[in-house]
């Protein structure tokens, strides 16, 4: 039986202002590497419930958001996993246990276990975390310092096992400076292609009603319906370039979800 990697307690803003990694193996977990150069796997987060909780008509998925005075996050149950989004309500103090994933360049966690708490699990889980980060740090401060001297190199990861310093860590600083630099480079060419856009986009009236004919169709089948059902169904109103952009949009908003590909929902 393959073991469950553990828990890290983190802050919200740990995981949304950390890089997501998409593992290449087909067994390998997919993981958080955050900011100080912690890799993570999975999350332990006590937070407040701020918006209602939500669940699809089939009952395949649910949400619900939460705050935890770093930062707000969705988080997601699809399928079982609804059960845990049931048993908690706006404004409960909780305490989450889950996988990181990425949706649209969006952090979300996918809930494996909820469960409401006490105050004074609040006050626990901030010095536990803390604990945890200071703990973290003091090996991390050295591991940079052999990094940013060696590299990663026999005689780095040398020095690194005899000052107490895993090689794993190295490895995890190396990614996270290879994955800085793409997000600046990335940023970098984005800032290029608005300062060459002359005006601002204006609001397109014609995107706004598609929307509202998307949300209608949707509302009155009641269940799932496909994209191609939903472009032939308003081809005679609308283009189908505009009936796309109203699907991607009403996806970002969260109004709507895909329970599998190529066809859509209503929350």
């Amino acid at each position: 039986m393959k073991k469950r990697l553990p828990a890290s307690r983190v802050y919200i803003k740990d995981i949304i202002d950390g890089y997501y990694v998409r593992s290449e193996g087909d067994f390998e977990p997919n993981y958080l590497i955050t900011k100080d150069a912690r890799r993570v796997y999975r999350v332990k987060v006590v937070a407040t419930v701020v918006r209602e909780p939500a669940i699809s008509d089939d009952e395949t998925y649910g949400k619900l958001q939460i705050d935890d005075g770093t930062g707000t996050i969705w988080v997601l149950g699809f399928r079982d996993d609804t059960r845990f989004i049931r048993l908690v309500k706006k404004g409960d103090l909780v305490q989450i246990i889950g996988k990181v994933a990425e949706w649209r360049d969006d952090k979300q966690i996918l809930v494996e276990g909820i469960a409401r708490v006490s105050p004074n699990m609040w006050i626990l889980h901030r010095y536990e975390t803390l604990k945890e980060k200071v703990e973290h740090a003091k090996k991390a401060r050295i591991a940079f310092e052999i990094y940013d001297k060696y590299g990663i190199t026999a005689k780095a990861k040398v020095i690194a096992k005899n000052k107490g310093v895993s090689e794993e860590l190295l490895l995890t600083i190396d990614e996270l400076y290879t994955m800085m630099l793409e997000q600046r480079t990335a940023e970098e060419v984005l800032f290029e292609e608005e300062v060459e856009e002359a005006e601002a986009p204006e609001e397109n009236p014609e995107l706004e009603k598609a929307k509202e004919a998307v949300m209608k169709i949707l509302r009155e089948k009641g269940k799932a319906l496909s994209h191609k059902f939903i472009v032939k169904k308003l081809s005679k109103e609308f283009d189908e370039g505009i009936i796309e952009e109203a699907i991607t949009q009403l996806l970002a908003e969260g109004e709507i979800y895909e329970p599998e590909i190529g066809y859509y929902e209503p929350l």
